[in-house]
C-alpha cells in the first residue's frame, strides 16, 4: 500500500530501548516515536511498551509541558505523587506539569502498551527524575542543586474511557460527519492538549474535510478501518495506524468503511482557524464565514 508521509503504522516503526541515559533499576521500555515521522512539530506522541515487572520511565515530571498517556493494551499500575491506580486497556491519564512525579509499571502477563504525548516547548521546560536527584532538559541532565517542591497528585488524573460520558455530534458544515464522542482532557485537568476517544458508524465521516492554520492534530485508530483522504491522496487505514496532520499542511477527513474508533487529539488555541477547502468556508473565533 502507497502512503502519504502523514500516516504510519505503528509497529513497523524502529523502536528504541530506554532510558538513554540512565539505568535504574527496574525501569526499561521500548520507544516508538510517532510524531516526527508524520511531520508534527508542536507537540510529541509515542507509543511506550514496558515489559511485565518493569516501569516505562522513571518517575519524573515536567515544570511547563503538559502530558497525557492512553493505555492501548495490558494492565498495571500509574503511580501519580503519592497515588498508585490500577489501569488497563481505555484508561487515559492527564500529566498537567508541576510536582505530580509519575510513572507506569507493568502487571499481568503482557507488555503494558501506552499512547503517551504532550506539548514540545524546549526553550521553557525543564524536569525532574524524583528518585535520582537529577534535573533534565532537552540534551542535557545534571544533578538537582535545589530539590523539587513536594509531591503532589489526584486520583481524578486517570480515568477509564468507558466512565466519560459520550456526546454525539453533528458537524455544521458536512451533513454526513456524526461522531460520538469523550473528552479525556476535560474531567483530568488538561488545557493546553485536547484527547478525545471518537466512534464513527460505517458509512458516516469523521469530520468535515478540513486542517487547522494554527495547531496540530493527530489520529490513532483502536479498531475498524477507514477510507483516509489526505489533500489529494486516498488510502485506507486500520487498528494502530498513525495520522499526523501538522499545522497548515493539507486538508483531511476519514470515511468509516466499518464501525471505526480512533482518538484524535492536538492543541487547544482559542487564536486557531480551521479553513473547510471543499465548502469555501473557514471558522474564526466559532464563526463560519465565506473563504
Amino acid at each position: 500500500m502507497s502512503w502519504p508521509s502523514c500516516v504510519v503504522h505503528v509497529w513497523d516503526l524502529p523502536g528504541e530501548k530506554r532510558p538513554r541515559f540512565l539505568p535504574p533499576k527496574g525501569v526499561g521500555s521500548i520507544l516508538r516515536t510517532l510524531s516526527d515521522p508524520t511531520g508534527l512539530t508542536r507537540m510529541g506522541v509515542h507509543l511506550r511498551a514496558a515489559e511485565p515487572g518493569l516501569a516505562g520511565t522513571a518517575r519524573h515530571f515536567h515544570v511547563v509541558e503538559e502530558e497525557w498517556a492512553f493505555v492501548v493494551a495490558g494492565q498495571g499500575t500509574v503511580r501519580i505523587g503519592p497515588h498508585h491506580v490500577p489501569v488497563r486497556a481505555g484508561s487515559f491519564v492527564a500529566l498537567p506539569p508541576g510536582p505530580r512525579p509519575h510513572h507506569f509499571l507493568a502487571e499481568g502477563p503482557a507488555p503494558l502498551v501506552v499512547l503517551e504525548g504532550g506539548e514540545r516547548r524546549p526553550k521553557e521546560d525543564f524536569g525532574y527524575y524524583v528518585d535520582l536527584g537529577m534535573t533534565f532538559r532537552v540534551g542535557k541532565l545534571e544533578k538537582w542543586s535545589d530539590p523539587p517542591p513536594p509531591e503532589e497528585g489526584d486520583v481524578s488524573q486517570c480515568v477509564h474511557v468507558d466512565d466519560v460520558p459520550a456526546v454525539h455530534f453533528q458537524h455544521d458544515v458536512d451533513p454526513r460527519a456524526r461522531r460520538a464522542m469523550r473528552a479525556l482532557h476535560i474531567p483530568t485537568g488538561l488545557t493546553r492538549q485536547a484527547v478525545y476517544w471518537a466512534h464513527v458508524e460505517a458509512g458516516a465521516r469523521s469530520t468535515a474535510f478540513h486542517f487547522h492554520e494554527h495547531t496540530d492534530e493527530w489520529v490513532f485508530i483502536l479498531t475498524g478501518r477507514a477510507s483516509a483522504r489526505v489533500g489529494d491522496a486516498t488510502f485506507e487505514v486500520g487498528p494502530h495506524d498513525f495520522l499526523g496532520h501538522p499545522a497548515g499542511g493539507p486538508a483531511h477527513v476519514m470515511e468509516a468503511l466499518e464501525p471505526l474508533t480512533y482518538l484524535v487529539g492536538g492543541e487547544i488555541n482559542p487564536a486557531d482557524v480551521v479553513l473547510y477547502p471543499d465548502a469555501r468556508l473557514r471558522r474564526t473565533g466559532g464563526r463560519l464565514e465565506p473563504l
